[in-house]
């Protein structure tokens, strides 16, 4: 078995799809720098799809912005790009696990403070 974990900034806001079946799926890009730079001193960035489903999909649906960090684990698939046999092969992670690394939106967390205010407000009556 093979296990890989990716850390990153997201690319876009998640975009909740369906497959045949009617299940949730979503394919998140993750943008992450290596530590080291190339000759000319610039940056190095990868760029790593995770395929998440069902449950995990709608989560990271509901929690994942663009920009965020996170980590996602799972397996490594090979990608074949059959209708272009001169394309290179790539790779993607299925996840089995994600864990967002970036606080929430401001603007969830002060839905979030509002709605507590008004509740400690109804316990002061």
């Amino acid at each position: 078995m093979l296990k890989i974990t990716a850390i990153g900034s997201l690319t876009n806001d998640v975009e909740l799809k369906k497959d045949e079946y009617g299940k949730s799926y979503a394919i998140l890009r993750l943008a992450s720098s290596r530590r080291y730079r190339d000759r000319e001193g610039n940056r190095i960035t990868d760029f790593i799809s995770v395929k998440v489903r069902g449950l995990l999909a709608e989560r990271c649906a509901d929690s994942a912005y663009k920009g965020c960090r996170l980590a996602a684990s799972g397996d490594f698939e090979t990608i074949v790009f059959a209708e272009d046999p001169s394309r290179q092969p790539g790779f993607l992670i299925k996840a089995s696990d994600v864990e967002f690394l970036s606080p929430k939106r401001a603007d969830e967390e002060a839905a979030a403070l509002s709605g507590y205010e008004e509740d400690a407000g109804d316990d002061a009556a």
